[in-house]
């Protein structure tokens, strides 16, 4: 496999590919210093690793199979060496582990005052990953709900209007519901072309965009500390999404996201201890053994009804009408979710559970989607300790220290659950499950 050198800062260096921030990598610092007056090196630093991170993550597309795994030898130029040099290798296997890419990480001394004191107040509040999706609509209501000082953080790219404006319709029906206001930072992080500094037009970049969650989370870490909370950020994921199991041994390793995995919220959760030299330092998912139907179940009523605004299909700013496309993965998982607490939406281009997929050729992913994701809540519809041994040896993944085996089980059970529920409404999903 081929290794790509990319090259983050001023200097262009021995690089296939030279993010400067300020020039074609929007860092969002400027967002940053407006929203609180200032900004020191520290920060600086964070936000260019961050999004030089992300830039080089759309900069380099993946291909097919055996190219799927990209080898990525990046250097920074940062001010803050020696703090981000202590993280370096922490920081490679974070990168591996949400991206399953091969990174290889060099710091470089450039000019500057590094910050020898990040000093931390002391008060009690949250800073919630604000995607404009159900799960964060949903731990931003209980949140308001719990009565916290809350600050929602949103990230998106300038040219993803749809998004955009679903994040923000939330926010505001969550101001609405609660008659409260509702602080909400919202930060864009791009590459853009700027004179001879060149960044990849739409058609040749990767759309995964696996390490949008490193992104999203030191945007969040350093808004944090800004805000004067003492410690705890929080994003809410549901189970089945954050740890994230593969629906079938096609779709193991790099070819299933894992943008919440436990394991690498943990690594994340260690880096910034030392970065932002607090000890005390939290990334809490609360929905982590939860069902996105239980997730759901979470809202008020009158929200539930008027969730729609709310987002979960990446494709949604690619379909006329911004509709839902209805059969990938969080499409499926979406509409089990609402309909299980009696909630229907209108909002799917294609109507996958009433479509005779048995039709469509094997290579459609409408066809593959929703045959996968039966398959795989097939082998969660009887957990007992006599087959636990053999979902083990099927799923490996669930031996993992970060994680509760026996509730991450039993998680997946209630979804197996849940959406046979649903399914039972649709004679076609039925046949298919034979």
């Amino acid at each position: 496999m081929n290794e790509t050198k990319v090259r983050v800062g001023v200097s262009k260096g021995q690089s296939d590919i030279h993010l400067c921030p300020g020039q074609n990598l929007y860092t969002g610092i400027k967002k940053f210093e407006e929203e609180f007056n200032e900004f020191n090196s520290l920060e600086e630093d964070v936000l260019n690793v961050a999004a030089g991170v992300f830039g080089t993550d759309l900069s380099i597309p993946r291909y097919e199979r055996e190219h799927f795994i990209r080898n990525i030898n990046i250097t920074i130029e940062v001010v803050n060496y020696h703090a981000f040099d202590r993280v370096k290798q922490m920081l490679e296997n974070a990168l591996h582990l949400v991206s399953k890419d091969n990174w290889t990480i060099t710091f470089i001394q450039k000019a500057g005052l590094p910050v020898s004191d990040f000093e931390w107040k002391n008060t009690t509040g949250a800073v919630l990953l604000f995607s404009g999706g159900l799960d964060s609509m949903c731990a931003a209501s209980e949140l308001i709900r719990k009565d916290e000082n809350l600050v929602l953080v949103s990230h998106n790219t300038p040219g993803n209007h749809v998004v955009d404006k679903c994040q923000r319709d939330v926010h505001e029906l969550l101001e609405k519901h609660y008659s409260k206001t509702i602080k909400h930072i919202h930060v864009k992080v791009y590459g853009r072309n700027q004179g001879e500094y060149l960044f990849p037009k739409d058609d040749g970049r990767e759309n995964t965009q696996r390490t949008r969650s490193f992104l999203f989370l030191s945007l969040a870490a350093l808004i944090t500390r800004r805000s004067g909370f003492n410690k705890v950020l929080f994003m809410g994921e549901n189970g089945q999404f954050a740890i994230h199991l593969p629906l079938n041994q096609a779709r193991v390793g790099p070819f299933s996201t894992h943008t919440a995995d436990p394991e690498f919220v943990l690594q994340t959760q260690d880096i910034f201890k030392i970065l932002l030299g607090n000890e005390h330092f939290e990334i809490q998912n609360p929905f982590l053994y939860k069902t996105k139907g239980e997730v759901f179940s979470l809202l008020p009523k009158e929200l539930q009804n008027e969730a729609k605004v709310s987002a979960s299909c990446w494709m949604i700013s690619r379909i006329e009408g911004n509709k839902h496309c209805g059969y990938c993965i969080p499409c499926i998982s979406r509409r089990i979710a609402t309909e299980f607490n009696g909630v229907k939406f209108k909002e799917y281009e294609t109507d996958i559970f009433k479509i005779d997929v048995t039709k469509l050729p094997d290579t459609k992913d409408q066809k593959r989607n929703l045959t996968d994701y039966l398959e795989f809540v097939s082998r969660f519809k009887e957990v007992n300790q006599a087959n636990k041994r053999d979902i083990l040896n099927e799923f490996p993944e669930l031996y993992n220290l970060t994680l509760d085996t026996d509730q991450a089980i039993d998680m997946y059970r209630r979804v197996s659950e849940q959406s046979f529920q649903v399914f039972q409404k649709y004679p076609k999903v039925i046949k298919l499950i034979g």
